[in-house]
């Protein structure tokens, strides 16, 4: 429970995968320089784009340099699919989405799959990112990309809490 809040807030790995996701997404596409803070000395990261054979790399170093290479800020990624479970080490995540580069006007159809490892086996929620396997579908299937606009992302509606019974009652009688 939060002693600010006093909201009791439940980490499952569903929760865990989609704060990860969204704050992944959003190093990658504002600032790729704080990508390097999500890996470890054993994180292990292979990016395929094309249908040939990409070399794993290892190492938050030679990561970080190979996600900035890719030229991916200012870019868009839409989650279609996220779906995470819990394991021995960690939590294994899988996504599917579509990603567009900035100013491009196409959409590539993408999977990735991380695996969130255990900084600690004493610590149940702290977390670095030792597996990352990304990959278009199109480098599989030698398929053409989507020819469309990026969908324009819209945060969802917050719902708005009922008035108390008091106040409905005299907005009622103002009404009438």
């Amino acid at each position: 429970m939060s002693a600010d809040t006093g909201v009791e807030i439940e980490l499952t790995s569903d929760f865990i995968a989609n704060n990860f996701v969204e704050q992944y997404y959003a190093a990658i596409h504002k600032d790729p320089e704080l990508v390097r803070k999500f890996y470890g000395a054993d994180s292990v990261m292979t990016h395929l784009e094309t249908s040939s054979k990409e070399e794993p790399i290892l190492g938050a170093d030679l990561i970080h340099e190979k996600i900035v290479s890719l030229g991916l800020q200012g870019g868009l990624a839409c989650i279609q699919h996220l779906v995470a479970q819990s394991s021995a080490e960690g939590i294994v995540i899988m996504v599917v989405g579509t990603f567009a580069r900035a100013n491009e006007s196409v959409c590539h159809p993408f999977r990735q799959t991380f695996i969130l490892g255990k900084m600690s086996p004493d610590d149940s929620y702290a977390f670095y990112l030792r597996n990352n396997i990304f990959a278009f579908d199109d480098a599989f299937h030698g398929e053409a990309p989507q020819h469309t606009q990026p969908p324009h992302q819209h945060p969802p509606p917050q719902p708005q809490p009922p008035a108390p019974p008091q106040q409905q009652q005299q907005h009622h009688h103002q009404q009438q």
